[in-house]
Order: structure tokens, then sequence, then C-alpha cells
């Protein structure tokens, strides 16, 4: 009885263990498609295609076993960060279910993450515009009973490896007054006779070229001297100048735009061309009439040629040229056309004013970007100071920041004369008798 109960009660419980030891069957299918990419130092991005269907979710893994993150259902996509740089990684996904359901955890191919990139620095400065000014080392010059308003310098620092010997004055129209002077009637006299025949002059440099009668024109106090034209004069005057043409030299009159500087009624200098149709009336531009020797004659200037008239009116002022400078920029250069003419002499100065290659001794008046006027000379063919050219006077006026400037008569007529200290300048040749001045004057 015994043995044959035994199978009987046994066979319930056997068949019992069995089911109780069988696994749980995965229904959830594996994802696919599983790559890492590494995005940066400290990231990678996992992505995957999603097969299975009523998941809960998705594991995702590092290197670890145990997840790092637990995804909703439908994803497809992880990123890892905080990683660290130059190491390998691999990452896995896997998809669960209800009741602890499991797919197949996939590897993606190991990844390793890139080194960290340098932190940016600033961004660099842009390259400087190139500066072409000449600045000296300038001394100060202490004149006994000079108002504290007017400045004074001298350099003897050479120039371009040349011995060289300079001034300058400068002021502000607002403390001091700018005046042109003229002795009238195509008369002449030295910058120290005009000096001193006016008792509230302080600084006086020479003016404008001057022939048997003032090249150009200058205005005084509002009045303009005299304007005329003088045909026997191949320095001809105001409104024109004679003009070669190839193979005829002095043969056309071409019409001119003259380079002007001067303050207005308020003291706001300026540096502009200037043209005169008739006594009395004068047009102010901001670019010359284009003209060139020996190539076709130009239309005279007009309100709206060679461009319309600047908003300026001059108080004091005179006219001379080269202008050196205008809006801080220089306007000449050394180039020629075929006929060997310069193509930037719109005034038509003759090569010993306006030539490149001429050194000589040399007088100029500009202006600051804040209003102040500087006066300026240098001494020139003597052993001391052997001078400078016109483009040279661009860029020393430059280094004085000046945003407009004038070239002034130079050679013999150079010169500046300061109360309580007289005449500055070398006097070789002596002092030369010169039609127009221009300075500072006490209010």
């Amino acid at each position: 009885m015994k043995n044959n109960m035994f199978p009987i009660l046994l066979l319930p419980l056997l068949l019992s263990c069995t089911q109780a030891k069988q696994p749980a069957v995965a229904t959830l299918a594996a994802p696919t498609d599983v790559v890492a990419e590494a995005i940066s130092a400290t990231e990678v991005i996992l992505n995957w295609t999603d097969n299975a269907e009523g998941e809960d979710g998705y594991y995702v893994f590092d290197k670890t076993v145990q997840p790092v993150a637990s995804l909703p259902a439908g994803s497809t996509t992880y990123t890892f960060d905080g990683l660290e740089p130059e190491t390998s990684y691999s990452f896995g996904v896997q998809a669960f279910g209800k009741d602890g359901i499991l797919s197949r955890k996939v590897t993606a191919q190991p990844v390793t993450t890139p080194a960290r990139k340098p932190e940016p620095g600033p961004e660099p400065e842009p390259e400087p515009e190139p500066d072409d000014a000449i600045r000296f080392n300038w001394t100060a010059v202490t004149v006994s009973g000079l108002p504290e308003t007017i400045e004074i310098y001298e350099t003897t620092d050479p120039l371009e490896g040349r011995a060289f010997h300079a001034w300058y004055a400068i002021a502000d129209p607002k403390e001091v007054a700018v005046r042109v002077l003229y002795p009238g009637n195509g008369q002449k006299a030295t910058i120290d006779d005009q000096a001193s025949a006016n008792e509230k002059c302080l600084v006086l440099i020479n003016g404008g070229i001057f022939g048997t009668a003032p090249i150009g024109f200058a205005i005084l106090d509002g009045v303009q001297t005299p304007w005329r034209y003088i045909e026997s004069d191949n320095w001809a005057v105001d409104k024109q100048y004679w003009g070669a043409v190839p193979n005829s030299a002095y043969e056309r009159l071409h019409p001119v735009s003259r380079g002007m500087f001067g303050v207005d009624a308020a003291g706001v200098p300026g540096v502009f061309w200037s043209f005169t149709p008739e006594y009395g009336t004068v047009y102010v531009y901001d670019q010359p009439i284009p003209t060139v020797a020996g190539e076709t004659v130009k239309h005279e200037g007009s309100t709206t040629y060679p461009c319309a008239t600047a908003n300026w009116t001059p108080y004091n002022a005179l006219t001379c040229g080269p202008v050196l400078l205008h809006d801080g920029e220089c306007p000449i250069n050394d180039q020629k056309n075929e006929a060997g003419y310069w193509l930037t002499n719109y005034e038509l100065w003759a090569d010993d004013i306006f030539g490149v290659n001429q050194l000589a001794d040399r007088t100029a008046v500009g202006f600051t970007a804040e209003g102040k006027v500087i006066l300026f000379i240098c001494d020139g063919r003597i052993d001391a100071s052997k001078g400078a050219n016109t483009l040279e006077m661009s860029r020393i006026m430059k280094g004085l920041e000046c945003v407009g400037a004038l070239n002034l008569d130079g050679g013999g007529s150079t010169g500046m004369w300061v109360k309580g200290a007289g005449h500055l300048n070398d006097l070789t040749g002596g002092n030369r008798a010169v039609m127009t001045t221009i300075g500072f004057f006490s209010k």
C-alpha cells in the first residue's frame, strides 16, 4: 500500500514544483539600430529604433549595470552628459513592460569622447588702419607775457633722416581771435612789421602765395580783398590759372578752386576749396574742381559744381595750397599722367610748390577735431634744417592731430613772430615782405 500510494502522492507535487521554476517569457522586442555618437567632449547621444509594442518605457545604460535613466514609451534617443573627455564608453538600451517584462539589452559600439576644445578667447582686435602720420618729440617754448591760452612748441628731431627744425603754435578760437592781415592795395610788409602794427597780435605767420598781387584772395572780418586777374602775370591771380597743355606751355587758362583755411564768425575753423566767379561772391566746397594740367578745361565753379556749396561762411580766411588734409585725409599724391603732369595738383601750383621732391622752408595752418587751430613753420635749405615736401607736410600736420590743413607760402616767406619772443625761425635771406598773414590775436 505504501509503495502503491507513493507515486500517486508524488506526482502532483512534482508537477507543482516544475511549474514554479519556469521563467517568465519576454514578450517585448529588443530595440535595433542602436548607435552612440559623441557630440562633444562631455556628451554622447544614443539613438535606436523602437520595436516594442505595449512597453512602459526604456532603460538606458552606460558602463554600469544599473540603468542611469528611465524613459517613456516610444523613446528613440537619449543624451548622456557630464562625461569625461577622451574616455571610452559602452552605452545600451532596453525596453521594459508590466510585471517586470524586459526586452533584450542592446549595446552600441563603444564610443570615445574627444578632447575638450579650448575655451574661445576674446575676439582679436581689428588691425589698425595704416597710420602715415609723422610724429616728433616736441618741447614747450616758454614765452614771457604770452597768454597761457597759446602754447608754442619746437622740435629738432630729424625728418626722414634729414636735419629738421620746426615750430608750431596752438590755440582755441574760443579763447583767442584768429585773424588775417593784409596791408592792402597790393602792398607788402614783413611779418614782424605787420604784427607790430597791430597791438592785439600775439602770434603771426606768413599767409598766401603772391606775385605782383595775391594769388587767390583773403577775407578780413568778412570783407574780401580786391579780386582781379592780371593778364601779364603768369601767376594769374584769382579766378583762373595759366595751365599748360602738351607742347604749348601757358597756352590755356583753367578754372581752379583755391584751397582755403579760415574761421567763420563764430570762430569755427574749416579747410575747403573755394571759387570766386565775381568780386564779393565766394563759393566753398568739400572737393576741388578736378583740374589737371594738359587735360580738358573744366567748368567754372558754381553753387552745384564741383559739388553743392558747403554750409560754412568764411569770416577771416585766406586761400593758398595745396590742401594738405581734408576730413583727416590727404587729397594729394605723387602720381602723374602720361604727359607728366601731377594728377592731384588740382590747384595747378608750380612744381617748386607742389613737387614731392621739393624740400623747402614750409608754412601751414590747420585745425584739430576739437576745433583748435595750429600755426606751423619749419626751416629749410640750410644745414640745420633741410625742409619738407608737401606730402611730408600732410603727414606732419596729421601727426599734430589736424583733420584739416592748408599749405601756405614757403621759402623765404616762411616766418613766425611771437609776442615777447620776436621772430623765431632762421632769417637767411632776410625778413621778406609778404602780402597776407594769419595769426592769433587777443579778443
